[in-house]
């Protein structure tokens, strides 16, 4: 396998911290997995690493990769030994999540911060439900504590967070904004408590640190870019100075530039107090357009041309205008007084809710421990607590000889404290990519990464590897992708500069040429720039629906699929089969920025016969099927809810039409719908208002009839909390789960009812009980937009998927497309709520004068909301840049605008960039995707004519404004579709009804298959493996110890075959006889179990330090009083426990002794599996199937070449029987397996050996 000379370095280097910046596609996880692999070929051990990755599916998949690794690598290695043992290690290692690793360590470490160890990670929907409970505890006790407190401060308090409803909402809204921020930080409280310092002010605002270090640049940034705009506006006016209205407009330009650059100065003057500025922004107001110094407007005299060229400086100037209004909203609507009475109020209001938030925290974590139960937060708490301690962090310390993160760019503050108390000061290796840092919205901080990026080639003790190469997607997308972001991000939009080592190198030099090379921009426009929307369109009787923006791209993005699937030359290189060949469905890849429009897809390629699948089940609770189910059980759970009920009576499920229940109301309009059914159900034939119709009165009484049966037995179910019964009930009994099955998707509509089921079974383990509270679970479900993840139909391999751009992070697809690329970029919540919080910023609160009635707005929340804006900006630059460069092969960005005007307006403002980085102002004007792609393109040499091409296609002209092109440093193809509403109907009515793929991998279903004509050879089909499905796939070796004995110990029973039967209709795998005792009857019964004593015996033989020779009867007992401490062992268990014997066993006895001197080559407690032939355990089996044994083999060591297997036996043996004869009876067969076990590792088959503790005597076994 060739490596590049940055990938060498990346798995060779060490004894420093490493950070390795691998941009996508470059190959981190295979670099990471050989430089494990070299580690352990070196002679260390896989146990000794603590490898840290982002999710679970990227922990196994980094196991897997590791044990391949580590199995081919075994034939050609040296120490084949050490090798085998790497494998059984490595599902022990510590290769797993963050959360995960902490979960261990709270296991093996909870007694130093004494924590209970007994409890159950909650799901969020669950940890929800506790928190509204312990706030609105916490509430009632406020109000009840303020009813006797001098001036009710609490009442008062609240009204700083009270709505135009004048509920809580907004406080518990704010408490649970800063209690998340709080526990995603290692500092919590020293936090919280420094949230109100931004607030303290004894001077002139001007004067103030917040000011000059925070406002004031921004403002300067903001000045900027509006001064450069009010330039570029006159050096590109239009030549028309030959008239007086020509000339008013210029002179107007020449002042309005003259005012901003004025103020400007001002801004950057130090000496210059609050007031003095904010009276000169104030009054920077343009002049009308077109008046002279006189106040006269004359009007153009000469043709409408003129005039339609000024026309376009008019509006940008009017755009202008109104960015200066809005900036004098933010920042200058109170003068220094004004902000000082503003900045005291909410600064009083944010230390009240600090210690408000304090409160919660406490009582939330106290509520968890009682219900124990804990949430991934406390994990991370608990955790970093255990590593504070000294001892435990030098442990670890010296356990680990690396600590290696994956995707260190999302990791947050507090998992950064947890690893750097565990690493040493030269050992880490972290890798990512800061252009992938997309999980702001977990605390992700991308600063971690990029302070290291800039900090550790400064330092000798450590070292940056950038790893540049793209080797998944083919050239053409590589160089479309930096040609992109080489202009739009840089360290002030997205943390980092792409240039130099950041920029992507195209490195996947085996495509083939012939292959397509698509790097397109797909534009539907809603506003059809040339004729009318009416306009006829061939055999379009079909599809005479009109189109919107979000139906109208999805159409066009159909409709490129549909000619990619019909274009015979557009081949794909299959990576695994080294060819080319015809695209499949499942070679393309829809990636989405939210979940809204997943819905309408499913619409449109479904009436288009296009298969499609939604991974991560997107807009779960919006199916027609699971909406119906939530309203049923509204219903069940109280059916005086008129809506809910309504929905029900009207689905499938019940059938009654608008004018059924329009009937149904008239029996009783007084009160609500459920006593109108109740009404018609008691009134019998004397219906209040029976209508003309008896066919429909008979039908509702039957349905109306049917229901209240339903709902009478569903109550019961409901009354017994059996939420799991009541659900699947309902299925049952009203056949909805085959009803949805027969409409449109419908295997994946049943796989939704399905995860509502299981769903109901997890809710059921919970801590809460009742119908009422599950539906609040899954309301909160719901509201935090969290779908219910099981619901995964699998029903075709060959099939489009859809799914979030989150969700492909990680992944590769041959053909991508991006839909809803003019989907806003930053949401408005941003800027909106209670208050504003931000990891770096602060928190920002408004506050409310209560006795004038005013909300007086503080710089502190309009600084914070801007930050808000700006990361947000810049998060999503990197979701575009993941988007993007999740493509092998080819690339389409697809988007909807009103108008070519709105479209033009975006992407022109590029030409006024000088450099190849546009300014931030111009980049913070694109709200989208495609603006930025737009803006980006337009500079390319090929714009104009691309372009030009485009806006023919819709009978529309481009006209490139003037700009210098920016050549690309590597030449790409690109082009952009524009379709309107008429030119994309005309494409889809001359498109067949249906394509088939032309791709001879679809010949793998066997059309020459013979058409059956027996249907009995099918009915009565036997399966031939039928013993199969009744043989255990594993199987406890202590449980099948019979079978292995030794032959010779049959000797004096009657001979039988005891493996059983594959034929047996019960019973079907090898169990024990009895079963342990349970913990509680030992505690009545007062006396301590045998197996009890056995098990603490085996645990002090198996933690007992070796390396210094035989321990003493002093070492034991420390040993012992170690794990009473921990809670490893019982104390009254431990009373039991000969330590006396065990002392005696390493100083006296042969097997003891030798194990003492050999113990550099000892392993104990050591897990195993293997494979056995199922005819071994099985009679009359027939087949080459395996059943898979595991177990723990006490321990072995190596005397020379031989191997000496040994287990400790605790059994009691009573005075006139032999030690060896009865253990090897009991034990030969599980030692056998044991040995087999070893031999399956590679090691010689070993010497046998069992120790009595009870007769203190060695047994060999033979």
């Amino acid at each position: 396998m060739q490596f590049t000379e940055s990938q060498q370095a990346a798995i060779t280097h060490k004894d420093k911290n490493i950070l390795v910046s691998a941009s996508a596609g470059s190959g981190k996880t295979r670099v990471l997995v050989e430089r494990v692999l070299q580690r352990l070929l070196a002679g260390e051990n896989i146990d000794e690493f603590l490898i840290v990755t982002f999710t679970n599916a990227a922990a196994a998949e980094m196991k897997e990769r590791l044990e391949a690794a580590i199995r081919q690598a075994i034939p050609e290695a040296d120490d084949k030994q050490h090798l085998l043992k790497q494998l059984r290690l490595i599902n022990v290692a510590s290769i797993s999540t963050l959360h995960a690793f902490a979960m261990r360590l709270i296991e093996q470490y909870h007694y130093t911060i004494n924590l209970d160890p007994q409890f159950r990670l909650v799901d969020d929907a669950e940890n929800t439900l506790i928190k509204q409970e312990v706030y609105q505890t916490l509430l009632d006790d406020a109000y009840e504590a303020d009813e006797t407190a001098t001036g009710h401060p609490f009442t008062h308090f609240v009204q700083q967070f009270k709505t135009n409803a004048q509920d809580d909402g907004d406080l518990q809204q704010a408490v649970f904004t800063l209690f998340n921020f709080a526990m995603a930080r290692p500092d919590t409280t020293e936090w919280l408590e420094s949230l109100t310092d931004a607030y303290v002010s004894n001077a002139d605002y001007a004067q103030t640190l917040f000011y000059q270090q925070m406002v004031q640049p921004r403002m300067v940034q903001t000045l900027e870019g509006l001064v450069t705009l009010a330039q570029d506006a006159v050096n590109h006016a239009p030549d028309t100075n030959d008239e007086e209205a020509a000339e008013n407009r210029l002179h107007n330009l020449m002042n309005d530039a003259a005012k901003l650059e004025d103020v400007q100065a001002m801004l950057q003057n130090s000496d210059a107090s609050f007031d003095q500025i904010r009276q000169l922004v104030l009054n920077l107001q343009f002049e009308t357009f077109g008046k002279n110094e006189k106040g006269k407007a004359p009007r153009f005299k000469s043709d409408s041309q003129v005039k339609e060229a000024w026309a376009p400086i008019s509006k940008e100037r009017q755009d202008r205008q109104k960015a200066i209004d809005s900036w004098k909203h933010a920042y200058f609507t109170l003068d220094s007084q004004g902000i000082q009475t503003a900045m005291d109020g909410a600064g009083t209001t944010l230390a009240t809710l600090v210690k408000f938030t304090q409160q919660f925290q406490e009582a939330f974590l106290k509520e968890k421990l009682r219900r124990k139960v804990l949430d991934f937060n406390d994990l991370e708490h608990f955790a970093l607590e255990i590593v504070q301690q000294d001892a435990v962090a030098h442990e670890l310390q010296q356990h680990y000889r690396e600590v290696m993160v994956d995707e260190y760019q999302d990791t947050n503050q507090l998992q950064e404290a947890i690893l750097s108390r565990i690493a040493g000061p030269e050992n880490t290796f972290q890798v990512g990519d800061i252009k992938q840092s997309i999980y702001k919205f977990r605390q992700a901080d991308p600063t971690l990464f990029g302070s290291k990026l800039t900090a550790y080639p400064m330092r000798e003790d450590s070292e940056v590897i950038t790893l540049q190469e793209n080797f998944r997607s083919q050239p053409n997308v590589t160089n479309f992708i930096n040609y992109i972001f080489a202009q739009v991000m840089d360290e002030a939009l997205g943390d980092v500069d792409y240039s130099g080592e950041a920029e992507l190198v195209a490195g996947a030099d085996y495509y083939p040429e012939a292959i397509a090379k698509q790097a397109n921009l797909l534009v539907y426009l809603q506003e059809d720039e040339a004729g009318s929307d009416e306009e006829e369109v061939p055999n379009s009787s079909e599809n005479d629906e009109s189109y919107d923006g979000a139906t109208g791209q999805i159409h066009l993005m159909a409709l490129k699929i549909r000619q990619i699937m019909q274009d015979p030359d557009y081949v794909i290189f299959d990576r695994k089969a080294g060819k080319t060949r015809r695209p499949t469905y499942s070679d393309m890849t829809i990636l989405v920025p939210t979940k809204n429009q997943n819905l309408d897809v499913l619409d449109v390629f479904g009436a288009l016969d296009l298969p499609v699948t939604i991974e991560g089940t997107e807009n779960f609770f919006q199916t027609t099927e699971i909406s119906v189910m939530l309203s049923l059980l509204r219903v069940i759970d109280n059916p005086h809810q008129d809506i809910p009920l309504a929905a029900v009576l009207r689905s499938p499920l019940y059938g009654l039409n608008e004018n059924d229940l329009a009937l149904i109301r008239l029996q009783n309009q007084q009160d609500d719908f459920y006593q109108a059914v109740t009404t018609w159900l008691n009134a019998g034939d004397e219906l209040p208002y029976p209508g003309n119709d008896a066919a429909q009165r008979a039908k509702v009484q039957r349905v109306l009839q049917r229901f209240a049966d339903d709902l009478a037995d569903f109550k019961r179910l409901a009354t017994q909390n059996q939420i799991v019964d009541l659900i699947w009930q309902i299925y049952n009994r009203t056949g909805w789960l085959d009803y949805v099955g027969g409409l449109p998707s419908g295997a994946q509509r049943q796989a939704n009812l399905h995860a509502l089921y299981e769903r109901a079974a997890s809710y059921q383990r919970s801590s809460f009980v009742g119908l009422y509270q599950f539906i609040q679970y899954v309301l909160e479900l719901q509201s935090q937009d969290r779908d219910l993840s099981s619901a995964d139909a699998n029903v075709s391999d060959d099939t489009i998927r859809l799914m979030t751009i989150h969700h492909s992070k990680g992944l590769e697809f041959p053909i991508v497309f991006v839909l809803n690329s003019t989907h806003q970029m930053v949401s408005i919540n941003e800027s909106k709520g209670p208050i504003l919080a931000d990891a770096k910023a602060g928190v920002g609160v408004n506050y409310v004068d209560a006795d004038h009635n005013l909300m007086l707005p503080t710089p502190q929340r309009e600084f914070v909301k801007e930050t808000r804006k700006a990361g947000a900006f810049a998060e999503q630059l990197r979701v575009l840049y993941v988007a993007l460069t999740r493509a092998e092969q080819n690339l389409y960005l697809v988007g909807t605008y009103r108008t070519l005007d709105t479209m033009d307006k975006t992407w022109q403002l590029s030409a006024l960039g000088t450099s190849w980085m546009l300014p931030t102002w111009i980049r913070e004007r694109a709200s989208s995707y495609m603006d930025l792609a737009g803006m980006a393109l337009l500079r390319h040499p090929e714009a104009n004519q691309k372009l030009q091409k485009a806006y023919a296609a819709v009978g529309a002209e481009f006209d490139m404004p003037e700009t210098s092109p920016l050549p690309a440093k590597n030449d790409f193809g690109f082009d952009v579709e524009l379709m309107n509403q008429t030119t994309l109907k005309t494409a889809e009515a001359a498109m067949p009804k249906q394509v088939v793929a032309q791709n001879e991998q679809a010949s793998d279903r066997d059309s020459s298959a013979t058409p059956i004509t027996d249907w009995h050879q099918v009915l009565d089909f036997t399966y031939p493996y039928e013993g199969a499905t009744r043989a255990t796939a594993y199987q406890s070796v202590s449980e099948l110890k019979r079978l292995f004995e030794d032959p010779d110990l049959s000797a004096g029973r009657v001979l039988e075959d005891e493996r059983l039967s594959a034929q047996n209709e019960v019973g079907l795998r090898f169990v024990n006889e009895s079963l342990a005792e349970p913990e509680f009857m030992q505690h009545q019964t007062k006396r301590v179990a045998p197996a009890a004593i056995g098990t603490a015996t085996h645990m002090v033989m198996q933690r007992v330090d070796l390396t210094h020779g035989a321990p003493t009867l002093a070492d034991l007992q420390t040993l012992l009083n170690q794990l009473v401490a921990n809670e490893s062992i019982e104390a009254d268990v431990a009373k039991r426990v000969d330590l006396q014997r065990i002392e005696s066993f390493f100083n006296a006895n042969i097997l003891g002794q030798t194990m003492v001197a050999h113990a550099d080559s000892l392993e104990r407690e050591v897990p195993f599996s293997l494979l056995l032939n199922a005819s071994n355990l099985y009679r009359d089996y027939q087949g080459d199937e395996k059943v898979l044994v595991h177990g723990i083999i006490d321990g072995y060591f190596k005397v020379g070449d031989d191997v000496w297997l040994f287990d400790y036996k605790t059994d009691h043996i009573k005075q006139n029987e032999s030690a060896a004869q009865v253990l090897t009876a009991r034990y030969s067969g599980q030692i056998n397996v044991y040995a087999q076990a070893l031999v399956a590792q590679g090691l010689p088959y070993p010497k046998r050996y069992l120790y009595s503790f009870d007769a203190q005597e060695t047994i060999e076994l033979k």
